[in-house]
This record gives C-alpha cells, sequence and structure tokens, in this order.
C-alpha cells in the first residue's frame, strides 16, 4: 500500500506541475483565456490592477499600463472577454471574431471601450478601433453574418443631469463605424 501511495503522490506532483510549471516561470497566470481558430489568446495580468497584455500564441497584441498616462487604454487597463462568435461561414474577413470590453479601475463607468478582434486560422489577427462605452444600460450586441451592430442604449448620465442618446455601431471588414441618424423629413 506504501508503494501505491507513493506512486500516487509522485503522478499527482508530476501533473501538478505540468500545469503549473509555465505559470510559474513566467511569474504570470492568466485572468481569462480562450482556445480559438488562430490559437490560444489569454489576458495575463502584469501589474496588479494595472497592467494587463492580450497574447495571442504567447504574443503580445494589446498592452494597457494604468501608470502611462499615453496607453490608449490608461483609465481602463483591464480587458474582459465580453463575447465570442464562432461560425461555420466566418464573419466577413475573419473566421472567428472576439470582442473585448475594457474595465477602469474605480466605479465612474459602468464598462469601457468595446474592442473587436477578428481572428483567422493562418493569418494576422486584427484589432479594431475602439467603441467608446461608459455604461449605463448594457450595450445590446447582434451578430450577423458579415457584421456585427452594436446598440448602445441612451439615457441618463452616470453621474450629474441631461440625457445622452443612443448610438449604433457596426464592425464590419475589421472597422467600426458609428451610423449617422437620419434625418426627419
Amino acid at each position: 500500500m506504501t508503494e501505491e501511495f507513493n506512486l500516487f503522490r509522485i503522478l499527482s506532483l508530476t501533473i501538478l506541475l505540468a500545469i503549473g510549471l509555465p505559470a510559474l516561470v513566467s511569474g504570470q497566470t492568466p485572468k481569462d483565456s480562450l482556445h480559438t481558430i488562430a490559437g490560444d489568446l489569454k489576458i495575463v495580468e502584469v501589474k496588479a490592477n494595472c497592467q494587463f497584455n492580450v497574447t495571442l500564441n504567447d504574443k503580445v497584441i494589446l498592452k494597457t499600463d494604468c501608470d502611462d498616462e499615453s496607453n490608449a487604454y490608461y483609465a481602463t487597463p483591464e480587458p474582459t472577454i465580453h463575447t465570442y462568435y464562432k461560425s461555420l461561414v466566418g464573419l466577413g474577413d475573419f473566421e472567428e471574431v472576439v470582442l473585448f470590453q475594457m474595465q477602469m479601475l474605480g466605479n465612474a463607468c459602468d464598462g469601457g471601450d468595446l474592442i473587436f478582434l477578428g481572428l483567422k486560422k493562418n493569418g494576422t489577427p486584427s484589432l479594431s478601433n475602439s467603441i467608446d462605452f461608459c455604461g449605463g444600460r448594457p450595450a445590446a450586441v447582434t451578430w450577423g453574418t458579415d457584421k456585427v451592430t452594436v446598440f448602445i442604449p441612451g439615457g441618463p448620465p452616470n453621474r450629474g443631469t441631461g440625457y445622452i442618446p443612443s448610438e449604433t455601431w457596426v464592425y464590419e471588414k475589421g472597422r467600426v463605424t458609428k451610423l449617422k441618424k437620419a434625418r426627419p423629413k
């Protein structure tokens, strides 16, 4: 029984080392991960609540840093996976698309910018320009066969008075564009 127990302990330790060693060596544990058609996508916290790297197959494709005011995501440094779209026919130019939402450190906004990542099996990943979003009611995301529509409902601001109008954005061919409102006739 002692030999069986020792064998079990050795096997358990080997499995734990195999699983945990890569994270232990790099000193970074992914906050989130996703296996995509293009490979392994990971969100890695580099510095607590401040610096994050989004990697695809261990290559950094997006960096954030709350200590660097020149960083586009200085105020919203934490990327999260909002939605992942996988289709048999793809989405326009891409086979799969990931929608990230950037999160801020405080509570002034309920959410943050929305960014699309277009993926191909044998291609370069493509990050879109971002949709500025500070919360209120959640954005409604509609996935189509060749585009994604993001509707941001209007309403009162999180603080103060007034009304923020609704917005509709479209992600198509790797770019995000804001739809113009039709003028009344």
